[in-house]
């Protein structure tokens, strides 16, 4: 039978996919992978002018509903997520009969491939844990469980960056759960034992297939491998892994408890969220940073150079401590600002959009900056940060600040949609946690509401008492013209970045 056919009571008939195909905006180039869920495309999004995968359902099981459903589900569960450890998804659709997604093209390898290839350090394998649950956190928080975590469904991208990905088999909260009579979703190995059992599962099944695949990092082996499919069922509902110091020496005790914790047959024994396991995986990674050493002077620096430069140093603290509490008796007591950077918010849309994000940037920034008791740092600082590869605390240290606001901006107008869509999250830098995040989805036309509602929850956030002047400042609407706005931002898009002066002055 051709390879783009199926029989079944109605003799259904597919269209081969091959390179130079073209759906709808996108080009066929080659297929790079298959699945049990899924064909993966690589194409060119031509309107766009870059590289996307697409995901299509196999042909053998385009006439199975459930499987249809399945697919889709897991289009509509990914969709609803924005986060640097999760794969982005930018379109569902259909060619020929055939469902497909349209996700971003992620470069790497998955980590089954890397396991098989080499050993990874037990550092590298903490930060994978914690960029996983980091993923794995995001979606949970959003009431997605992914049900089907293992190593060939998370990717390590080019710079390294864990990204998990195939959410076909996510339960989203509200919608129906779809499963299959007589069968079990997931992959063997990997399932908890609730899922095994086909008991109604939650956020903690995840965190057992990830306690099976963080196991599987350090020690480079399953937990629960045996001869067959029954015993390596067997083995997870009854059996206990071997203890990692087995396979491999030297690793810290507190790991082994995190280890057993995730994988504890009974779910109310086990890690409860995600963020848990992220805060105990970065108390642990702070224990094995090692510590400088000092080398030992000789006796003769210790007791002729050492004690006469201590002394110095005790005669000119001495006067030190009298000038600050002289100084300190004359000064009004002022407490310190609270530091903000507001980062460029990464445009998700057309590239020919950047402009409107870094716009909106710079106006959730004037905002922030009229107020006197919160230092904002300015945005020719802040946007030399854009697209960056740096880590927030990398960052913060830089510009010394307490707090990072950064976010995502997709304005929407295809069709006769005219949409913008906003993800800040607000970031204390000494805990490395978020304080605040929100998704908004309003009307173009509501934009400057939105930059007042951003300012204002950052206000609130941080404790800031705003005063009557400075209420009025992050409420100003700065024109009822929104074409205008835009001609506006155009123009300092050509003045600050292009340097055309002559294009500039065409749009203001």
């Amino acid at each position: 039978m051709p390879e783009n056919s199926r029989d079944n009571d109605k003799t259904e008939t597919y269209v081969a996919i091959t390179g130079g195909t073209v759906i709808g905006q996108y080009k066929i180039i080659k297929k790079i992978g298959a699945g049990g869920m899924g064909e993966v495309y690589l194409a060119e999004d031509t309107q766009l002018k870059r590289e996307v995968a697409l995901k299509f359902l196999p042909v053998q099981l385009c006439a199975d509903a459930d499987c249809r459903a399945r697919f889709k589900r897991e289009a509509r569960a990914a969709a609803k997520l924005n986060h640097p450890n999760i794969i982005t998804i930018y379109e569902v659709g259909e060619y020929k009969n055939r469902p497909f997604i349209a996700m971003e093209r992620c470069r790497g390898e998955n980590l089954r491939t890397m396991l098989k290839q080499f050993d990874i350090t037990t550092e590298k394998a903490f930060d994978l844990a914690i960029e996983i649950c980091e993923g794995l956190d995001k979606a949970h928080r959003e009431g997605i469980i992914h049900r089907d975590i293992k190593p060939a469904n998370i990717v390590i991208d080019e710079n390294g960056q864990a990204r998990l990905l195939d959410f076909g088999l996510a339960a989203v909260r509200g919608e129906e759960q779809i499963t299959r009579t007589g069968s079990t979703l997931g992959t063997v190995g990997y399932m908890s034992p609730e899922q095994i059992r086909g008991e109604n599962i939650d956020n903690r099944s995840d965190l057992f297939s990830f306690g099976v695949v963080f196991y599987e990092m350090i020690t480079g082996r399953s937990p629960f491998k045996a001869d067959n499919e029954a015993a390596t069922l067997n083995a997870i509902l009854n059996e206990t892994p071997p203890p990692l110091s087995q396979f491999k020496a030297d690793l810290p005790e507190p790991l082994q408890k995190i280890i057993s914790r995730l994988l504890e047959k009974d779910p109310d024994n086990r890690y409860q969220s995600a963020a848990a396991v992220i805060s105990d995986l970065k108390k642990l990674t702070e224990i094995q940073k090692p510590k400088p050493s000092a080398e030992r002077p000789k006796d003769w620096w210790n007791r002729y150079v050492v004690t006469t430069a201590v002394a110095i140093l005790l005669i000119f603290a001495g006067f030190w401590f009298y000038n600050e509490y002289i100084v300190k008796q004359h000064q009004e007591a002022v407490p310190r600002r609270k530091m903000l950077a507001v980062l460029p918010f990464e445009n998700l849309g057309a590239p020919e959009d950047d402009y409107f994000a870094d716009g909106i940037t710079d106006a959730i920034n004037t905002r922030l900056a009229s107020i006197h008791s919160l230092g904002v740092i300015s945005r020719t600082s802040t946007m030399a940060y854009k697209n960056t590869k740096k880590r927030i605390p990398e960052i913060a240290k830089e510009l010394g600040v307490d707090y990072i606001l950064e976010g995502t901006i997709l304005w929407d107008k295809s069709k006769n949609i005219d949409r913008v869509r906003i993800i800040p999250q607000l970031i204390e830098v000494s805990t490395d946690t978020h304080l605040w995040s929100d998704e908004i989805d309003r009307d173009i036309t509501d934009l400057f509401a939105v930059q007042t509602d951003i300012a204002t929850k950052i206000t609130e956030e941080l404790g800031v008492t705003l005063r009557e002047p400075e209420r009025e400042l992050i409420q100003t609407k700065p024109t009822d013209n929104l074409e205008a706005y835009h001609y506006y931002l155009r123009a300092m898009e050509f003045w600050e970045e292009n340097r055309d002066s002559e294009k500039a002055v065409q749009m203001l």
